[in-house]
């Protein structure tokens, strides 16, 4: 039990459970538990019991939140990244974000594509920053000569 108290991967509210479970097992009634724990006599009872019945400490977990399924869909991120991957523009989460709405028919928040985009490995931001375009390629050719040769030069000495 002092492990699982212990364990980073412990959820706050299965550790709080712990601790009653802990409490009870010292010897602690179920009245002086509640108050050092800030929890009502009725749900200290409840997860006593429960983990009293089962015997594990797995009855002291939550059960999954199912919550909504989510609107951005695989088919949808699938659709961003193929609209992403086509490479005719930057992007940015609010110009993704409009066109979600209007190719998909989604409204979503910038930041939640963004996180969304995150998770699934969809890289849409400008990664680096080049002077490419601005480059003469007959300097570049003559910087190059001249380097090779300071080069040679370097080696001889």
């Amino acid at each position: 039990m002092h492990r699982r108290l212990r364990d980073p991967q412990t959820k706050p509210r299965t550790r709080e459970r712990l601790e009653m479970i802990r409490l009870s097992d010292a010897g602690m009634s179920i009245p002086k538990i509640a108050p050092i724990l800030r929890q009502s006599e009725g749900r200290v009872r409840y997860w006593v019991k429960r983990f009293l019945e089962a015997q594990t400490f797995d009855a002291l977990n939550d059960r999954p939140h199912p919550g909504m399924p989510s609107a951005l869909t695989p088919e949808r991120l699938a659709a961003l990244r193929t609209e992403i991957e086509r490479g005719e523009r930057t992007w940015t989460t609010p110009q993704l974000s409009e066109w979600l709405e209007s190719e998909q028919g989604v409204k979503r928040s910038d930041d939640q594509i963004g996180r969304k985009l995150k998770a699934a490995g969809i890289v849409w931001k400008r990664t680096s920053h080049r002077l490419k375009h601005k480059q003469k390629p007959e300097e570049v050719e003559a910087k190059r000569a001249e380097l090779e040769a300071l080069e040679k030069k370097g080696a001889r000495a």
